[in-house]
């Protein structure tokens, strides 16, 4: 039996949008211009990232510290960080993350010393990371483990959207959930069947994207 031997398969945006309209059971465009189809896909990506970590949204960056100095900027495109580890001496230690709140409540903020916690101060733009104690030296490096916003879908032609391919399937059904709910006439049965078969869809393709580590079965031995 011959197969393909490519691997190739991907959908562009304008391809996911018509694999919308199509599963709704309308006409191509069903009124909706590609702005509005565009629109929904942006607004269903943002939803994705508050539901949780997208892995391959992740990024690693180097940030040497400065004495006396507590606040270091994050990109402009960073949601939060993961974790911080300081390294000193070839040697890495784990900051412990509390809250913005509780970080506000440290009565010694001006306190120096090998920084053993961080904070997220979320703002708009330009997220910060907030080390206590603040750093005593300037040879300290944090290593901080980031996530970055999804790229926006755009008009560019031939466009692809900022996810894997596995990830195809919950956003083309999600689109056509989404799509439809806009679409005078579709029955309401039919859009409570693209809603649920979107959130399963999405629910696996989460599963597959966590990481995977080794499971070790230990027996009980009765010594009895």
């Amino acid at each position: 039996m011959a197969t393909s031997g490519t691997f190739n398969f991907n959908l562009d945006i304008d391809e996911v949008i018509q694999e919308a309209t199509e599963m709704i059971g309308g006409e191509q465009t069903l009124g909706h211009t590609p702005a509005s189809a565009r629109r929904s896909i942006n607004l269903m990506l943002k939803d994705w990232q508050n539901r949780g970590i997208l892995l391959w949204t992740t990024y690693t960056t180097l940030v040497t510290v400065a004495t006396s100095t507590t606040s270091y900027a994050l990109a402009n495109d960073t949601l939060d960080a993961l974790e911080v580890v300081l390294r000193r001496d070839n040697t890495d230690i784990q900051l412990e993350r509390i809250s913005f709140e509780e970080y506000q409540i440290i009565p010694n903020k001006k306190q120096t010393g090998r920084p053993s916690q961080f904070t997220i101060k979320r703002n708009r733009d330009n997220p910060t990371v907030l080390v206590w104690p603040i750093p005593e030296n300037s040879t300290d490096i944090l290593n901080i483990e980031g996530i970055r916003e999804l790229e926006d879908v755009n008009k560019s032609a031939d466009q692809n959207a900022d996810l894997p391919k596995r990830f195809l399937p919950p956003l083309t059904c999600g689109l056509s959930y989404y799509l439809s709910m806009k679409t005078p006439g579709v029955d309401p049965t039919r859009i409570g069947m693209l809603k649920g078969n979107y959130e399963e869809l999405l629910a696996r393709a989460l599963e597959e994207d966590r990481q995977r580590a080794s499971m070790y079965i230990v027996p009980h031995l009765n010594t009895v």
